[in-house]
């Protein structure tokens, strides 16, 4: 029996039962990670079709799931803009020695970490769930993770502070929603410079609710600069 034949019909799984199973891989790798993970192992395991199929299963529970495949992008497409924005997010975070970066996307961070190998990095986790030295494992040891509280005391002039947004450029964008707590005035004022990555650019559909991340108008067009 073939791994495909093996595998239960996309149209009988539950929802919430695969959210249970892969709610680990968001709290520790990100919402879009996790999502890139999930539609790469439906298109081994059951095919094309059944990748679309469970997207329209998942629409209440993982919207993002269903964005990343309705943009009909092909995983080499997305491989390109993930690059074509760690690239230039590098070439600008390279003045800086200390980068701290409100949410956990490992596709994003683990390119980034490891080409700026004398940058220390501080993560600010997007979940309360997660196991520090499960993520640890993943990174270099020039990361390190911190509690938001921590994001004042790391503000100076060699300073940058990071996060997502999930968005087209001049639309809503979607971010995690301990972005709010780390990133207000007070805050600002401390760094350098703050950077919304917006790593959904190049997708082609007006980005609806979310979940599990929040929406609010034009946040990052107005307190961040995009890339």
């Amino acid at each position: 029996m073939t791994e495909a034949a093996a595998i239960v019909p996309i149209i009988d799984v539950d929802p919430k039962g695969i959210m249970r199973t892969i709610s680990a891989l968001i709290s520790e790798l990100g919402a879009f990670s996790a999502a890139l993970i999930l539609q790469d192992t439906v298109h081994r395991l059951a095919g094309e079709e059944e990748v679309a199929r469970l997207a329209e299963i998942l629409a209440g529970d993982f919207p993002l799931y269903g964005e990343l495949i309705e943009s009909s992008l092909s995983p080499v497409e997305t491989e390109q803009i993930i690059e074509e924005k760690t690239n230039l997010l590098i070439d600008q975070l390279r003045p800086y020695s200390t980068i701290v970066v409100v949410g956990i996307e490992s596709v994003i961070l683990d390119r980034l970490c490891r080409k700026l190998p004398e940058s220390r990095f501080y993560l600010i986790p997007h979940s309360e769930t997660i196991e520090a030295e499960r993520v640890l494992a993943n990174f270099p040891p020039n990361v390190h993770l911190i509690d938001v509280r921590g994001v004042m005391g790391l503000g100076g002039a060699r300073s940058v502070l990071i996060s997502y947004a999930f968005c087209r450029m001049e639309e809503d964008s979607f971010i995690y929603p301990v972005t709010y707590r780390a990133v207000g005035p007070d805050v600002r004022s401390l760094y350098n410079r703050i950077i919304g990555l917006n790593i959904l650019a190049g997708y082609n559909r007006y980005l609806g609710d979310m979940a599990p991340l929040y929406t609010t108008g034009q946040f990052f067009t107005h307190s961040f600069s995009i890339l």
